[in-house]
């Protein structure tokens, strides 16, 4: 709604069937925490990820104007991040968050994510409404599979997946 288009447009775009994935992440106490990253540094592959933080301990962080700043866990909320998925389709309007986890010196950490983001079939591209002279299209459209193959296909890598789709002006 705040690009001005229909309150179920996104849902609209990502089509029946949506792709929902969960993943739970276990961070024991590590020593000397400047030795390890629980998460390197990374945006989501999907549209939405839904986040529950374990309470009283910090570890993930996000980058704003170039450094990074811990999202510290709020009672009773949830981290909401915005994936490649919503960068595409709002052509660059809304950016997909490079966030990474940290190990804490003392306590253990757990996260809870769920991932919402299109099934394979759906075609992926900037919503037309927000394409015109002074938005050009940012991104090629593609069917998600390929962006899903792409993902998979830099792993071990640092991986580039955005760059790939991106249209060169």
């Amino acid at each position: 709604m705040g690009l001005g288009l229909e309150k179920d447009f996104l849902q609209k775009s990502l089509g029946q069937n949506p792709r929902l994935v969960s993943q739970c992440n276990f961070y024991p106490p590590c020593p000397d925490p400047e030795l390890t990253l629980g998460l390197p540094t990374h945006t989501d592959l999907n549209a939405l990820t839904i986040l529950l933080q374990s309470q009283g301990v910090t570890g993930l962080q996000a980058i704003k104007n170039g450094e990074w700043i811990a999202v510290d866990p709020v009672p009773d909320a949830l981290v909401i991040n915005l994936g490649d998925q919503i960068q595409v389709l709002s052509n660059g309007r809304y950016k997909s968050v490079h966030h990474r986890a940290v190990t804490n010196k003392d306590s253990y950490r757990v996260s809870i994510a769920m991932f919402y983001g299109p099934n394979k079939e759906i075609i992926i591209g900037p919503i037309e409404d927000l394409i015109d002279e002074q938005h050009p299209p940012m991104y090629r459209k593609y069917r998600y599979g390929e962006f899903l193959e792409e993902f998979h296909r830099q792993e071990g890598t640092r991986r580039r997946v955005m760059e790939m789709f991106e249209l060169k002006h």
